[in-house]
């Protein structure tokens, strides 16, 4: 998912007034910004304002309702949904395949919102007992299913779904046609239909979906059916065969424009349609931003490995949602408002591309691992800049994702966890991993992680053994300093001089001391990291690199030619702050 800027500096804007208004008489505030410090205020006050907004979007679970979900593990869905747009009213029906996976399943727990009234359930085709309850629907098994047990629990079920956290079920109109769609990240698929919504349970899905006729249902994998109905409307019949989180299951109906492109495998062998839906009114302006859009495709593939769902299609469809768009499974979502014509936020469809490989075809193990999806898809973002328009453009990029600070850890986030921390920090992490273990195998092990989870779930853990394994390095000191526990980033002071070794071949050789000191105050203590050297001399530049492992640290090193100047860092590897000082002796 991707909040566009737009919506961020706006909420921006409202935070500084807020800022000022609460902070203004404040000496917190003053001495914040005596100190410069301005930046945290403003972050730890969008913190506090966002957990406002969206206070309702993590669920309130013990556990164990939570041990309850883990007996079972759902195999497939079959969903069939219409609806009466007026009213603003859904039906549904669900049928759940699952398997036990213990012998003492007594209770199936399914989430569901309460605004949801369950009509009916049966249990492998008999009527079952049930209770709703605190978002749970929970159905009572006639003795207790066996170990590897098949079973299919039936749901019947009605109600105006309440929209919840950034948009999870909405009934709009765009130039007086209906329009309804979803979002459903983190949590919110149950507030429209019954389903274990955890991420780590995937499963595969059947979904139809019946509306007026003028209108067109979207939805995740392949269109097996378009079937007109005695009433008039129209029966639209998904099929996802891949296995999908509920929060990548998706609604996105509308009176649509459609337009399809080809996209071929890199072997050639395969071809998979690239769908498009617009609302009429932003056709021609969604045409030329979606252009790129196939040679994106082969792009990720080649970076990464064969686009993922290569046997259904890509789409983008239209939506509703103002604050940006949603990675849906074979179908993301797209901000009608980000649809200008003129590329401006072609980052965004980049963006949700990438969530096909990072997200969709590997799924986080948690949301503590959301940085799994939201980082890797941000720093795609730069990797699509990098091939477009050169190396200088792609640092550029980088750069301008940092904010200077960030709140928290980029694994577990507090409170909102769709923030800079996950999205740019984490972006900064495989920037800097790249510059840790060389480009060859940075891209071997995205490569190699993809391939290994490929449909399956990982956590944070699970991708630090890939980087270890593919690089022949233990990198636990990495991932605890800028990914687990660190929240700073190195303050460095370095200084320098040359001493000519005054041989008697006259071949212009130098002695390079370098001086470097770490100097922020944070819990992370030493930053270990491989640090860049540009030494600029009277007989060209070179670049030298030293492994930086404590606080204050000397390196010395041969040059050609008298040196001039030396730049720490200078292609930006590092997440950090530097100033260079005066070189002494001691310190």
């Amino acid at each position: 998912m991707k909040i566009s800027r737009v919506v961020l500096l706006v909420t921006a804007v409202l935070l500084v007034s807020a800022a000022y208004w609460i902070f203004t008489a404040s000496f917190l505030f003053s001495k914040a910004v005596k100190e410069e410090k301005f930046i945290r205020c403003i972050t730890a006050l969008s913190s506090k304002y966002q957990q406002f907004v969206y206070s309702d979007y993590r669920r309130n679970e013990d556990n164990g309702e939570i041990s309850y979900q883990s007996l079972y593990d759902v195999k497939n869905y079959d969903l069939k949904l219409s609806f009466d747009i007026p009213s603003k009213y859904l039906y549904g029906t669900l049928e759940m395949n699952s398997a036990s996976i213990s012998d003492t399943l007594r209770k199936i727990y399914i989430n569901l919102s309460q605004d949801m009234k369950v009509l009916s359930v049966r249990l492998n085709d008999n009527q079952a007992d049930f209770i709703h309850k605190d978002n749970f629907l929970i159905i009572s098994v006639n003795g207790s299913i066996r170990n590897n047990e098949e079973f299919k629990a039936e749901v019947k079920y009605e109600g105006s779904p309440k929209n919840y956290g950034f948009d999870s079920f909405s009934f709009k109109t765009f130039s007086g046609d209906a329009a309804i769609y979803t979002l459903s990240e983190p949590e919110y698929a149950s507030t429209w239909w019954p389903c274990k919504d955890i991420p780590s349970d995937k499963f595969t899905i059947d979904i139809s979906i019946t509306v007026p006729s003028q209108l067109t249902a979207v939805s995740n994998g392949l269109l097996k059916e378009v079937r007109d109905e005695e009433n008039g409307e129209k029966t639209f019949v998904w099929k996802s065969s891949y296995p999908i989180a509920t929060y990548l299951v998706s609604l996105a109906i509308g009176k649509y424009d459609k337009w399809t492109d080809t996209y071929y495998s890199k072997d050639s062998l395969q071809k998979m349609p690239v769908e498009y839906y617009s609302y009429p009114e932003y056709t021609e302006n969604a045409k030329a931003d979606w252009k790129n859009t196939v040679r994106m495709i082969g792009f990720f593939s080649d970076k990464f490995g064969e686009y993922p769902f290569i046997k259904e299609k890509y789409g983008m469809a239209m939506f509703g949602w103002v604050g940006g768009a949603m990675e849906h499974q074979t179908i993301s979502s797209m901000g009608y408002t980000l649809v200008k014509g003129n590329g401006q936020y072609e980052y965004i469809s980049v963006h949700e591309l990438a969530h096909q490989w990072f997200g969709d075809a590997v799924t986080p193990e948690s949301w503590k691992d959301i940085w799994l999806n939201e980082g890797f898809a941000s720093y795609s973002e730069a990797l699509w800049i990098e091939n477009e328009k050169g190396t200088e453009a792609y640092r550029k990029y980088l750069k301008n994702e940092d904010y200077g600070f960030f709140q928290g850890t980029v694994y577990n986030p507090e409170g909102f966890i769709f923030g800079p921390t996950v999205y740019n920090k984490g972006a900064w992490c495989l920037h800097m991993l790249r510059g840790t273990v060389g480009d060859s195998v940075f891209f071997e092990i995205l490569r190699k992680y993809y391939d290994r989870y490929k449909y399956k779930n990982a956590n944070t853990y699970d991708f630090q053994k890939i980087c270890e394994e593919v690089s022949g390095t233990d990198l636990k000191y990495f991932f605890d300093q800028w990914i687990f526990t660190g929240t700073g980033r190195p303050d460095y002071r370095y200084s320098w001089k040359a001493d000519d070794f005054q041989d008697q071949t006259g071949t212009g050789i130098y002695t390079l001391r370098i001086k470097l000191r770490q100097v922020q105050e944070d819990s992370s203590g030493v930053y270990k990291m491989p640090v860049r050297f540009t030494v600029i001399t009277d007989n060209g530049s070179q670049e030298i690199k030293f492994f930086n492992d404590m606080k204050v640290q000397q390196f010395e090193h041969p040059v050609r030619g008298k040196p001039v100047e030396v730049l720490i860092d200078n292609e930006n590897w590092i997440l950090k702050k530097s100033q260079i000082e005066e070189y002494k002796d001691t310190y």
